[in-house]
């Protein structure tokens, strides 16, 4: 469940913004051929949700539905009671609340021409909510879609850059009191728990590592508003630990419009050479519209080209033969020349 501050402030995004990213997406649905475009959301990834309307669904599970003109309409088995929360904070004005979604869509439908139903990204979504769908609206072509929204959150606006940078220095801040000597695994969640959550953030996720020496990684991935911001910290220093730091230094060094992922592996092999033998590695970038899970379903080919303005995580991880594993991390913003730091070391 959602835990944090949920905000809607025009100084942070203009209204004028959140108009202009629905009528993007409505743009992207007439190429696509689609009169009603409908994203699923529930509270493990809701962030498609969230970026078209600012909508924070705390728990439960909601269809936003997009037509190919108008405003949006939030179509949820919440009860009709939690509507004037929503209203006030976010963008929808118009719901639909209901048992199942199989009745919302029926009704949504009616007295529209039949046409082209689209599934923004159909591949996340629960088969049984897809199925249901289908079912309610006969005569309507049900079409299976990429992922629309996302491709529009890949390179952030000037709005988001800010409030990536404001996210940016609160976690460095936190993670600096976190990982202070003598701090032990829960001192440290408590420490960044407590900073994150009043510093703003809407959602965060600690992690610690550990190896058979006695080397600790302290991870934190957290939601700023609507958008991510992930690093991660190796507490040691001197050995293998600093040939890690080097690595990643070198893969954010790397991280430049044009560059493929593939090349961030290629500038921090020098430095994964001198980890000890046995020792696997990855590196990988995660863009920030994909950090809420990971990138679990999003991979990176080593092919994939960074984008100028792309922010997103560079990481750098090592397991050991023995079981031990470690990772350093930080979130960048790619430009064209030397990256920005949105985390780590400062702009």
């Amino acid at each position: 469940m959602k835990r944090g501050l949920h905000v809607l402030d025009p100084a942070e995004v203009p209204d004028r913004e959140w108009h202009d990213r629905v009528a993007a997406l409505q743009r992207a649905m007439a190429a696509e051929g689609v009169d009603v475009a409908l994203v699923y959301a529930d509270v493990s990834r809701s962030d498609d949700l969230a970026y078209l309307t600012n909508l924070c669904l705390y728990w439960n599970e909601g269809v936003l539905a997009i037509p190919a003109e108008g405003p949006v309409t939030f179509l949820t088995k919440l009860s009709l009671r939690v509507q004037n929360w929503m209203r006030r904070s976010s963008t929808v004005t118009e719901f639909g609340s209901g048992k199942n979604f199989a009745d919302l869509v029926a009704k949504y439908v009616q007295g529209r021409e039949n046409g082209t139903i689209g599934l923004v990204d159909a591949a996340l979504w629960p088969a049984q909510v897809a199925g249901e769908i289908v079912d309610a609206a006969p005569g309507w072509e049900v079409r299976r879609l990429g992922g629309l929204v996302r491709e529009q959150r890949l390179v952030p606006s000037a709005a988001e850059i800010e409030l990536l940078r404001a996210a940016g220095r609160i976690l460095d801040d936190a993670a600096a009191k976190a990982t202070v000597a003598g701090n032990t695994a829960g001192s440290r969640v408590e420490t960044v728990e407590r900073a994150l959550r009043g510093g703003g953030f809407l959602d965060l996720y600690p992690l610690s590592l550990s190896t058979s020496d006695g080397v600790t990684s302290f991870a934190v991935t957290g939601q700023y508003r609507m958008n991510w911001v992930h690093a991660s910290r190796v507490l040691d220093d001197g050995g293998w630990p600093d040939a890690l730091k080097d690595a990643l230094a070198r893969a954010i060094a790397a991280a430049r419009s044009g560059t493929t992922v593939g090349a961030l592996a290629e500038a921090a092999a020098p430095a994964l050479a001198k980890l000890p033998e046995g020792a696997k590695t990855e590196v990988r970038w995660v863009n920030q519209a994909d950090l809420s899970t990971a990138g679990e379903f999003r991979a990176q080919e080593p092919a994939t080209v960074l984008a100028d303005g792309e922010a997103g995580a560079v990481s750098v991880e090592v397991a050991f033969a023995d079981g031990g594993s470690a990772a350093v991390a930080e979130t960048v913003r790619v430009t064209d020349g030397e990256p920005e730091h949105l985390t780590g070391a400062r702009r």
